[in-house]
């Protein structure tokens, strides 16, 4: 241990005094919590244990990492093509959360100045990626890593402050941060509800959340989530994605932005007047995804008019991403595009005639709000529910990709009209909440 960074420090408000050991300010010496104290002993039994999410590298003490582990470590999330992200164990781990770090760096309008809150900090890689842009951070875990920080430190010339503590209950002052950010770091307290309280009470009114986390879509799959660590002693608890946002929403917090891919990346806001309990509706699914479908869909290209029976072709679209989540590609709640077949120049049937969606689909909510659309000029409905065009990639707010949408001839000659729209798996059709749907016409003949 370095004696030039031990000292102690005072509660003003109680006189209670608390040791600092290397730069780490602890608030755990006095923690009763046999969880807690099992998670720190496995946190040092786990470290060498890359299926366990360590390290598989040959080490004494990380806070004295040299040459290519130092690098390695320097160079999280992203990564500095070094063998240790080929390889099994924390590092691939971290590099496998890129893309919602990413979206919480680009979204959560953090500024230079502000004050910053890095929960379940680990090894404070988080909590230097934003110590670099300006703000003025604190890191914050119950293990034995922090001191890593002094690497970063030494590295990129920042300095930021270190507790030891529960995050769940961690004694800040109300209203202390403009910005608490968790990179896979909330889903370790067993206590959802408490930790969100917490998180909105040490907030600014008007300061933002901003997480990524693992999710489950269904009670089921919370089985075999982290069996292998949880066994390790580690605390593990995964949440369904409406859990997540019940917990964050009863806590006053608004949610902003999104990313429901592998993971759940989002950002939540604290409301600049008084935080009063949100109606059921507002801790819903629904309200998750309020704004979700949003966008514009464009026909850049006429397909061909006349076609033959069974022949696939392709309807060149322009997709726009209007609202403030993401369209994800790699995800359970998958945005694809599709289109409802109708036979052209004949009295339609009504969509309720059990040609909903296919099994986990989404035709369902989509036929309720045909009716509304001008549905009757289309014609006899042939077929809801159709192939699915996958997104190229995932298309973040603001931006917009060209696709191919795949439309198959029926075997029938005759004239048709394909209804063409997205759909997000499972959920929703986006023309029933505004989305223009596109219709192009062709003839099948033999």
């Amino acid at each position: 241990m370095d004696d030039s960074r031990r000292r102690a420090l005072a509660c003003r408000a109680c006189g209670a005094t608390y040791p600092c050991e290397n730069g780490v300010l602890i608030l755990t010496e006095d923690c009763r919590d046999p969880e807690i104290a099992r998670e720190r002993e496995a946190a040092r039994q786990t470290e060498r244990d890359p299926a366990l999410g360590g390290l598989d590298a040959s080490f004494d003490d990380l806070l004295r990492a040299e040459g290519p582990l130092a690098e390695a470590m320097l160079a999280l999330p992203y990564g500095d093509g070094s063998h240790y992200y080929d390889e099994p164990g924390y590092f691939a781990n971290v590099r496998s959360s890129v893309a919602g770090f990413t979206f919480i760096l680009q979204n959560i309008g953090a500024r230079p100045g502000e004050r910053l809150l890095d929960l379940g900090a680990d090894m404070t890689w988080s909590t230097s990626q934003f110590a670099r842009r300006g703000l003025e951070c604190t890191g914050v875990d119950i293990n034995h890593h922090l001191p890593i920080a002094q690497l970063f430190e030494r590295g990129y010339g920042v300095s930021y402050d270190l507790v030891q503590a529960d995050m769940t209950d961690v004694p800040f002052s109300d209203a202390s941060f403009d910005v608490v950010v968790g990179i896979n770091a909330l889903h370790h307290s067993n206590r959802l509800g408490a930790l969100a309280a917490n998180i909105a009470r040490i907030l600014e009114p008007g300061g933002r959340l901003g997480f990524v986390e693992p999710y489950c879509q269904a009670e089921a799959d919370k089985e075999a989530f982290g069996r292998a660590q949880i066994g390790a002693g580690i605390s593990e608890h995964v949440y369904l994605l409406e859990e997540w946002h019940r917990a964050f929403a009863q806590a006053g917090l608004l949610v902003r932005a999104h990313r429901v891919a592998d993971s759940f990346a989002a950002i939540y806001e604290k409301p600049q007047g008084p935080v009063s309990p949100p109606p059921e509706a507002r801790a819903s699914r629904d309200d998750l995804f309020a704004g979700f479908y949003d966008g514009r869909l464009t026909v850049l290209l006429d397909p061909p008019s006349v076609v033959r029976p069974g022949e696939v072709f392709d309807v060149l679209l322009r997709v726009e991403n209007l609202g403030r989540h993401t369209w994800c590609t790699n995800t359970h709640f998958l945005v694809r595009a599709s289109y409802h077949l109708y036979r052209a120049g004949l009295p339609r049937r009504s969509p309720d005639n059990g040609l909903g969606a296919k099994a986990g689909g989404a035709g369902a909510a989509g036929g309720a709000g045909m009716a509304g659309r001008g549905a009757g000029e289309l014609g006899d409905l042939v077929a809801w529910d159709n192939a699915r065009t996958p997104l190229p990639t995932a298309i973040s707010p603001g931006d917009a990709v060209a696709m191919g949408v795949k439309v198959t001839a029926p075997a029938t000659i005759g004239d048709y009209v394909a209804e063409i729209d997205l759909l997000q798996e499972y959920i929703s059709w986006f023309a029933p909440h505004g989305v223009e749907s596109r219709r192009v016409r062709f003839r099948v003949v033999a």
